[in-house]
């Protein structure tokens, strides 16, 4: 009898057994799956992830093909985002913000650089434009719903001029440098390489995005990766981060040999490209988790803080028709990802 009464609890444990072996198969078999191919959208900045992308380190380390797409802004980075057509990509925040408002599945998953002088309001030397106040009546060109529109509006704001007064215009980086050799606008906020084109060909800077973010209004280079993908392929995720943040400490250890690969793949001189990532605020892994940013960012509340008023500042400008709620940002932002790519 009491042999009966056992025989069932024996079989039941062994299909439970089975059960959690055939478990542990099934998501052996899931974490295997990879996709065909790994898309990052990128822009032309010198960044780190350039650095990277010379060097060949995420097609080593992922051991999957990788695509490499271009984009002039931002904006353009969304559109691709919410096609699905790119996994992750470089956005500003102001087009972070903008992509969140407007139901765009992304998550803030790095900080490629928190922007100093390596975005400015570069104006004509030949216009006698010495301070905020002098841009009244004047042609000013931005990329429309990027960080430097963004901070345009704000040093308006704070001069406290009417930005009906400034003739303002909307261009990508690549037209705004042509329209000033065409004589068609007095300034220009724009980050490289058309920022350095520009200054060359008879212009100075006004004012730089270090000069508004010292203000207490930062503004940054973010990575963003889609949603859906983040989830199912998190380990792709993590490598791309693992080498994001090695090509930082490249960066920052051998700026000479960074800006040689940073050049080469810009099309552009060592020295420039030197000069230029030096201008810019360059973060570890581990320096974004901890909170060193300029103006107090950092992966909790401040910059989802940030990313909220930020989108409330473009409903208020018209960029974008309805700004995105507290959780919208709050649930966006995932540093879990860094984490385990610090850990690697």
């Amino acid at each position: 009898m009491v042999f009966i009464r056992r025989k069932p609890y024996i079989y039941l444990i062994k299909i439970i057994v089975l059960l959690f072996l055939a478990s542990f198969t099934v998501v052996e078999s899931f974490a295997e799956q990879m996709p065909k191919e790994f898309v990052i959208g990128y822009q032309s900045h010198p960044t780190p992830e350039i650095v990277a992308k010379g060097l060949g380190w995420m097609e080593k380390e992922l051991d999957i093909q990788v695509k490499w797409v271009e984009f002039d802004s931002g904006y353009h980075v969304n559109k691709a985002l919410a096609s699905e057509s790119i996994d992750v990509g470089l956005v500003g925040t102001s087009p972070c913000a903008a992509a969140l408002s407007q139901g765009i599945p992304i998550q803030v998953i790095w900080i490629h650089d928190v922007i100093g002088k390596n975005e400015a309001l570069v104006v004509k030397k030949s216009q006698g434009i010495k301070k905020v106040e002098d841009l009244i009546g004047k042609r000013v060109a931005v990329p429309l719903g990027s960080t430097t529109h963004y901070h345009l509006m704000i040093a308006l704001k704070l001069a406290n001029i009417n930005p009906k007064k400034v003739k303002i215009t909307y261009i990508e980086p690549d037209d705004m440098y042509a329209a000033w050799t065409r004589n068609e606008i007095d300034g220009g906020f724009v980050w490289e390489p058309s920022r350095t084109r520009m200054l060359d060909k008879g212009g100075e800077i006004l004012l730089t995005s270090l000069d508004l973010a010292e203000k207490g209004y930062p503004t940054a280079n973010l990575g963003v990766a889609r949603k859906a993908f983040a989830r199912k392929y998190s380990s792709i995720i993590v490598k791309y981060l693992y080498n994001l943040d090695k090509a930082v400490k490249l960066c920052l250890s051998q700026p000479n040999q960074a800006a040689a690969v940073v050049a080469k793949q810009l099309d552009s001189s060592t020295d420039i490209v030197n000069q230029q990532m030096r201008s810019a605020i360059f973060l570890t892994g581990e320096e974004q988790i901890a909170g060193k940013y300029v103006g107090g960012m950092h992966w909790n509340f401040s910059m989802y803080r940030l990313l909220k008023e930020t989108a409330d500042f473009l409903e208020q400008e018209r960029v974008i028709k309805k700004a995105g709620t507290w959780p919208t940002f709050m649930w966006a932002v995932n540093s879990t990802f860094l984490e385990k790519a610090l850990k690697k």
